[in-house]
Formats: C-alpha cells, sequence, structure tokens
C-alpha cells in the first residue's frame, strides 16, 4: 500500500534551501541562455554549446617546446572563452566566485538535478581531501594529458551537459554524443559526481578546471579587506556548525568548535549566512559599515565583532601578500573585449563573358525538356545569370564539350573533358589554362579511379548512383564564383578596384573576363574551410556508400573498408578542429589541412603510404605546419603527435553503426565507461529503493554512504582532537 500511494501521488519537487530562491533563479535563467532550445549567448558565436571559440579550459594547457606565439594562437582560438575567463576572474577577486554559485549553467545544473533527490541516498564527497585531489588533477590536466595525445575534450562536463539538452531537444549531434564511448562515461561522472553527489557539487570540487584557477584567485582575494568574502566573526560563532552542514562544497570546517572557511573551497553561494542565526558568518568587506542585524532573540553582543576571511594559526607576513598582489594582478590582466563584427553592403557580381560560341541561343530558353530513353524527364536550359556569374562563366562552352563541331549537335558528342585546354588566357603566362596538372596529381591520389572525362548529363545519375570513386564533377559543381556568403567581404576588402586597377586596365573587357578571378584569389582561396569539408563530406558522410569501398593503397590484395574509415566523419566533427570548422572559425584544421597540405591539394594518400602526410614519420611537420601547433617537433610531444583524429570512442554506438564492433576492450574509455557503469547501476537502485522503503528522518539527515565520515572530519574532528590531547575519550557522533 505504501508503494501504491507513492506512485499515485509521484511528484518530482526541488528542495531549494533557505534564502537561495534568488541564486537558484539565476541558474535557471543561465541554462536557459546557455542551452538548447534557446543558447542564446552560444548562438552569438554561431555555436551550439560551450566548445569551440567559447571554450575556456583548454587554451592554458602546456606542451613541451612551447613559446609564447603557441600560448597566443591558442587563446586566439578561444578567444571569446578566454576573454570570459579573465573576466570571470576579475569578478572572483573582487567578489568571490560568483560564476560558479550563480550563473555557471553547468555546475548548477546538476545542483539543481541532485536537490531533487533525498540526501540520505546521496554521496557524500565533502569529507574529501579537495585541495590535493582538485590541484592533482590540475597539474595533470594542463601538463600531462597534453603530452600523452590526450584530448581535454575527453573528459569535459563542457560538452556532456548542452549534449543532454541538446538531445532532449531531439538533436542528432546531443544524442550521438551520449551514446558513443567517451559521452557515456563523462555522463557516468556526471551522475557520480553531480546528480548523485550530495549537494551536486562534486564535480565542481575535483574535476573542474576553471574552477581550480578560480579557487586560486578567490583565495589570494581573500587576504584583501577591501574584497567581498564570506567571512566568519570568531567570538560571536556559538560553534552550532549548522553552517559547515549546509556549505554545499564543503568549504568550512569546525574548529576548536568555530567555523572556520577555506577560500579555496568556498563559492560564495551564501547559503552559510542565510542560515546562521547568530549572525556570525557573512558575505562582505571588512570592517563592515553597518552594525549587523540578524542576532538571536534577546541576545545582542558590543562591540562590533572583528571578521576573518581566512583562518590562519600562523599571522602572514605583509611581504608575501605584497608578492600574492602583484600575482593576481598579472593573472587577472588577460584581454578584455571582443571582436567587431563588419557589416557593409552587398555588392552583385558583374557578368564577365558573354556567349561566345552562341550555344545560349537555345539553352537559354525555359522549359527545354524531353523525356530521355531511360523514361526520365530532362531539363538542359541554362539559367544565364548563374552561369555567367559562375566558376565557368568566362569559359566558351565549346572549350570543354570539345566534341561539338555542328549545330544541333547529337549528345554523344556533349561529353565534357576537364583536362581539355581552354581558350581563356592564363595572364601572367599568356598560355591556355588547363586542369590537367590537377587530374595528373589526383592520379597519384588514393582517388586516382575518380573520371575526369566523358561527363555528359545523361551520365549524372548512373555516376551518383553506381560510381564510388569521386570525379571532377562529383565534388566541384560549377557554382558561382563570388558566393552569397562572401559577397559583403568581397565588397569591403574591394571597395576601390573600379578606380585603383581601372588606372592601368581600361575597359570593361579585361575586369569582366579577368577580375573576379583574380580578385577572388586575395580572398585566401576560392572556398572556405567550412565548403571545403562539406565537399569530402559529400561522399564520406554516406556510411552505405562507404561500406562498399574497398582500400587498396600500399596493400596486396584490396581489404574491405574498416569501421574506423567509415566513420572518419562522424569521428572528426567530434574532435576540436571539427568543432572550430562547423562554426565556421578557419582555426580548426579542415580534412585537406592534415591529408593533402602542399601541391594542388588532390594528393591524398593513405595513411600507411610513407609519402602520406598524416604517416606517423611526417606527423611532425604536418600539425608543425605555419600557423598550427609549432611544438610539434619537440621529441616530448610523441604522445600528441598520435593522437587519433578518427577516434571511434568517438563513434556513436547504435546498432546500424556496428555497435558490438565499438565495445574494443584494448579502449582505455571504453574500460573506463563500464567501470562506471557499475556504480551508477547499484546508485539508481538505491535511490530507487530508498524512494520506495526508505522513511522520512528528522533532523540533520547524513548519506548513508560518506556521511558519517563527514560529519566526524568536518563537524567534531577537532573536538576529537582536543580530546585526545587532554586524555579524554572523543564522541564521534558530537
Amino acid at each position: 500500500m505504501m508503494i501504491f500511494n507513492r506512485l499515485t501521488n509521484l511528484k518530482v519537487s526541488i528542495s531549494i534551501p533557505k534564502g537561495q530562491k534568488f541564486r537558484y533563479l539565476l541558474i535557471a535563467v543561465s541554462c536557459a541562455l546557455f542551452f538548447t532550445p534557446l543558447a542564446i549567448l552560444p548562438g552569438l558565436a554561431d555555436s551550439k554549446d560551450l566548445c569551440g571559440p567559447l571554450c575556456m579550459r583548454r587554451f592554458y594547457l602546456w606542451f613541451p617546446g612551447m613559446e609564447a606565439a603557441d600560448l597566443i594562437a591558442q587563446v586566439k582560438v578561444a578567444f571569446i572563452g578566454a576573454t570570459a575567463l579573465g573576466f570571470i576572474l576579475l569578478v572572483t577577486l573582487l567578489f568571490g566566485r560568483i560564476w560558479c554559485a550563480y550563473i555557471c549553467p553547468v555546475g548548477g545544473f546538476s545542483e539543481l538535478v541532485s536537490r531533487i533527490f533525498g540526501e540520505r541516498w546521496k554521496i557524500e564527497y565533502r569529507w574529501m581531501p579537495q585541495i590535493q585531489l582538485r590541484y592533482g588533477y590540475f597539474l595533470t590536466y594542463v601538463f600531462l594529458l597534453p603530452v600523452t595525445g590526450i584530448s581535454a575534450c575527453n573528459i569535459c562536463n563542457f560538452i556532456t551537459v548542452p549534449r543532454i539538452f541538446q538531445a532532449l531537444n531531439g538533436d542528432w549531434q546531443g544524442l550521438a554524443y551520449l551514446v558513443s564511448t567517451i559521452g557515456l562515461m563523462n555522463l557516468a561522472l556526471l551522475f557520480l559526481l553531480g546528480f548523485f553527489a550530495n549537494k551536486g557539487r562534486a564535480y565542481c570540487q575535483f574535476l573542474c578546471p576553471i574552477g581550480a584557477i578560480d579557487a586560486l584567485v578567490n583565495r589570494l582575494g581573500a587576504t584583501f579587506r577591501f574584497t567581498r568574502r564570506i567571512r566568519v566573526a570568531r567570538e560571536r560563532c556559538t560553534g552550532c556548525n549548522i553552517c559547515a552542514q549546509k556549505c554545499m562544497c564543503g568549504a568550512i570546517r569546525m574548529v576548536d568548535k568555530i567555523a572556520v572557511v577555506d577560500q579555496l573551497s568556498c563559492m560564495s553561494c551564501h547559503e552559510c549566512a542565510d542560515v546562521c542565526d547568530w549572525g556570525a558568518i557573512d558575505w562582505l568587506a571588512v570592517p563592515p559599515k553597518i552594525e549587523h542585524g540578524r542576532f538571536k532573540k534577546g541576545v545582542d553582543y558590543r562591540p562590533l565583532p572583528e571578521w576573518v576571511g581566512i583562518y590562519s594559526i600562523k599571522p602572514k607576513e605583509k611581504r608575501k601578500e605584497k608578492r600574492m598582489l602583484w600575482r593576481v594582478a598579472a593573472l587577472s590582466g588577460v584581454a578584455i573585449a571582443g571582436g567587431v563584427l563588419l557589416l557593409s553592403n552587398i555588392a552583385e557580381a558583374a557578368p564577365r563573358q558573354a556567349d561566345p560560341d552562341g550555344c545560349l541561343s537555345c539553352h537559354g530558353l525555359p522549359g527545354l525538356n524531353y523525356i530521355d530513353e531511360n523514361g526520365i524527364e530532362r531539363n538542359i536550359t541554362i539559367n544565364t545569370v548563374h552561369y555567367l556569374s559562375s566558376l565557368h562563366g568566362s569559359v566558351g562552352c565549346r572549350d570543354c564539350h570539345s566534341q561539338i563541331r555542328y549545330f544541333p549537335h547529337e549528345k554523344k558528342n556533349a561529353g565534357v573533358d576537364c583536362t581539355a585546354e581552354c581558350h581563356l588566357d592564363e595572364p601572367s603566362k599568356g598560355e591556355a589554362y588547363t586542369h590537367k596538372p590537377v587530374a595528373e596529381e589526383m592520379e597519384r591520389s588514393v582517388h586516382k579511379e575518380g573520371a575526369s572525362k566523358g561527363f555528359t548529363g545523361g551520365n549524372r545519375l548512373q555516376e551518383s548512383r553506381d560510381e564510388l570513386h569521386p570525379s571532377c564533377r562529383r565534388c566541384h559543381s560549377n557554382t558561382e564564383y563570388i558566393t552569397a556568403g562572401d559577397l559583403p567581404k568581397f565588397a569591403e576588402l574591394f571597395e576601390h578596384t573600379d578606380k585603383q586597377c581601372g588606372n592601368c586596365h581600361q575597359g570593361t573587357a579585361w575586369r569582366n573576363r579577368f577580375a573576379g578571378h583574380v580578385l577572388r584569389r586575395f580572398m585566401t582561396g576560392r572556398w572556405s574551410k567550412q565548403e571545403g569539408n562539406a565537399i569530402c563530406k559529400g561522399c564520406h558522410a554516406d556510411e552505405k556508400m562507404m561500406q562498399k569501398v574497398e582500400r587498396k593503397a600500399a596493400r596486396k590484395t584490396p581489404e574491405p573498408a574498416s569501421l574506423r574509415f567509415i566513420q572518419a566523419t562522424a569521428t572528426y566533427d567530434a574532435t576540436l578542429h571539427g568543432r572550430l570548422i562547423t562554426v565556421g572559425r578557419d582555426s580548426g584544421a579542415a580534412c585537406i589541412d592534415c591529408h593533402a597540405p602542399a601541391g594542388l591539394r588532390h594528393a591524398i594518400e593513405a595513411d600507411e603510404v610513407e609519402t602520406a602526410p598524416t604517416h606517423p614519420d611526417n606527423l611532425v611537420k604536418t600539425c608543425g605546419a605555419e600557423n598550427c601547433h609549432g611544438y610539434a617537433d619537440d621529441s616530448a610531444n610523441s604522445g600528441f603527435l598520435e593522437t587519433d583524429m578518427h577516434d571511434l570512442d568517438w563513434a556513436p554506438m547504435i546498432p546500424w553503426r556496428g555497435w558490438d564492433k565499438l565495445l574494443r576492450m584494448d579502449s582505455p574509455w571504453v574500460k573506463a565507461m563500464l567501470v562506471l557503469s557499475a556504480p551508477v547501476a547499484f546508485m539508481l537502485l538505491v535511490m530507487v529503493l530508498g524512494w520506495l522503503f526508505g522513511k522520512k528522518q528528522k533532523g540533520a539527515v547524513y548519506s548513508i554512504f560518506g556521511g558519517q565520515r563527514f560529519k566526524f572530519t568536518m563537524l567534531t574532528f577537532a573536538e576529537q582532537k582536543d580530546n585526545r590531547r587532554n586524555g579524554k575519550k572523543g564522541n564521534a557522533n558530537g
């Protein structure tokens, strides 16, 4: 009957502590601003989450051989995140850890969820040695993980929590992450150190690198009397230990029956001040300007107490304080301010060349349709405006359709040879232009079996349906020379074109024929990295197509494509490089940057080929390219160079993607996921059973996992030591 009543009266409620409604409201608003479906603040940087340019957790990673230029380059990659962290540290210096307690949506979300469950059925972490664990992990995170090639993204709740919101909103990217090996492992950590942790802040206490840096600044700021901190009036404290019980991060310990605040752990959440009836603890600067008003009924104290922010047996020397002040000044002097979004009028692309062969006399007519021999309706009308402003708008039709000699022509003579010469003269050499060098380079690549000639409208369908090898046409369409997205940039960069260039190049013939081509080259390339990746994904993102591929490079006999090859696009998109390119940041490495960084960018070779840029022997040069990882040549970075950019642990483990093959026991992340899944399942069972059969307790409630240890260590430990020192028997229950 009791179970039936609980099931019929099921109600989820969050037990908000006394005086904390405003803080929890701010956390809820922050979640709405940072996470899907609104994600307003990440949306300002064209992002869905806190990754890429918004990342605050990896730009300060240290690699052997790094120089100042390398650090600056890392800051530029995540400039928004670096600026945000600098602002957070400045606020912390003056007012305490406001970001962690009131704004951070990641830690705040885990705390909100944790409040749903009763405290008795959760894990108590607050008694553990936070400082040692936090900074031991932080040093590992900053110095050891980069050297060993373990990406900081592999252990990051700043990815995990936003992906939960994305998945709940129906976003495939969020769900795909949560069912990957690394996603499941991070989800298990979030459950164990967040949802199942008493107060929900264990991840913040131990594993958050932002919290580790923020805590150092908080501790430093507490040494100054003008900064606001949680401070204790020692002569007013009665030793009731309620503040220590309520502190969500275990920052308060009872020493000689007096509350002592550890500023390396305190988050300035103000809950301790809310529950102190004697007004012995508060968030303020010293000395306070007004007399404190929260006294126990009928009791008053005179004179006003001396507020203490840091408890220390030995007083600090002034010289040390000055040195610390200079350190914090250097730490909080990180760059301020963001970028300016350039707005300009949209310029229209002018047509560059008329129709020299007269083909548009027919093909320019609208509605030029017919039914071919396969029963497919074909449209052979050419949009004149689109064609003349396209990549081939300056090339006569018969330069490509070279077999056409008369009109009307046979369909069989309409084939295109991409290696043929065009009558368009290359300005600097006066030679006819041709794509033949590109075709020759491609013949040395893994794509050498792709066609470069014989293209007709009639065989397009057959090519897209039956041909696995990429052809010129499959990768390169006759798009507009200056795309709509680039027009504002083009108009801003070349506003002076007609005035300055026209001094030498008179008339419209040269300008219309060559200017678009030449000026477009000055815009750092024909395609952006995002557009280049889209070309590669045209094939490689098609998993059914990739499953049919047989790999031949450096092999005696062709071999079926491996799961790693099939999942290459999905795993690359999960890396930092992939996420940066997705949001349009050129600081990420595109597919071609690693697989064909030199030449005409078509010589893509398999990793096992000795001349391939991605061959292990060539990674120092490839990764250490200009504006990339300049420290790659340091011998200590061998582990970093071996980082797998197509790690299958990032691939979604779902049936049609071969989930059984992804459970590879040679992967440390799979092992970690399986190890963490056991305590998660156990805690879920404990909570369900506790909710169904547990009895509600009155008074102070301590967790069944670590609660007594917390009670002894944080509330009565100092008293025990004092009793033992005086030869008395201690009382562990206080």
